[in-house]
């Protein structure tokens, strides 16, 4: 049995040389924030090298990179100022995640679309926003009798972000997701539920029977919302 142990050990060495660098560590930072940008304490930080993204329809995680390429870099927890640092192993590829997870808020997963760092060997991370879960029931009405059928744009906030850096200095966060939804196929009223977060916008754009571009705009305040696009 010890001999097993070892020897699974010296492979997992092995199988993570050529992306850890042992040698360096990296300081990782970055804080913690609620809607209405309170700090949040005790939230678990970890960072992975590798990329996932949450599934809602499934309730869980998928994981985007090989399983052989998935390893945890450094965690911590936030204090009472929503701050938290920690060394990190230091990566040797560009395929990072960090997680936010926290017993109050639903886990928010960052993919790092290029995970390089300062020449410092710090990884600032802007300060991140935990939001709660929301489901928005929207649905199509048709007012004025037209019987053709149109593509709805539907752009919302997601619990997952792209994070991408430069010299580990971030130069975008996308958290933005979108649907795309054909509508007034029959007489009925089209209805869906887009799971989003809250406090949040959704948007939602089609072409109207003239070609013109209609945007309507909702604010997402609770965790169920009820919308009517009328056309």
């Amino acid at each position: 049995m010890k001999y097993l142990i070892c020897l699974s050990l010296i492979v997992l060495l092995i199988s993570c040389e050529a992306r850890i660098d042992n040698n360096k560590r990296a300081l990782f930072s970055t804080t913690v924030v609620d809607g209405t940008n309170n700090p949040v304490e005790n939230v678990e930080v970890v960072v992975y090298s590798g990329f996932y993204s949450y599934d809602f329809q499934s309730s869980g995680f998928t994981k985007f990179s090989p399983a052989d390429e998935d390893f945890i870099l450094g965690s911590g927890i936030t204090d009472s100022n929503g701050d938290v640092s920690f060394l990190m192993l230091v990566n040797t590829d560009e395929q990072t995640s960090f997680s936010l997870t926290s017993t109050d808020y639903p886990r928010r997963n960052i993919s790092i679309s290029n995970g390089n760092y300062a020449g410092t060997l710090d990884y600032n991370i802007p300060t991140q926003t935990l939001k709660q879960s929301a489901v928005v029931n929207l649905s199509f009405s048709n007012t004025t009798a037209v019987t053709e059928v149109f593509n709805a744009s539907i752009f919302f906030e997601s619990l997952n972000c792209s994070q991408f850096t430069e010299e580990g200095i971030t130069t975008e966060v996308v958290c933005e997701d979108r649907e795309f939804l054909p509508f007034n196929q029959s007489s009925s009223d089209t209805f869906i539920d887009i799971e989003t977060v809250y406090p949040s916008i959704m948007t939602v754009e089609y072409e109207d029977a003239t070609g013109a571009l209609i945007t309507e705009q909702f604010m997402v305040t609770n965790a169920t919302e009820n919308y009517v696009v009328q056309f």
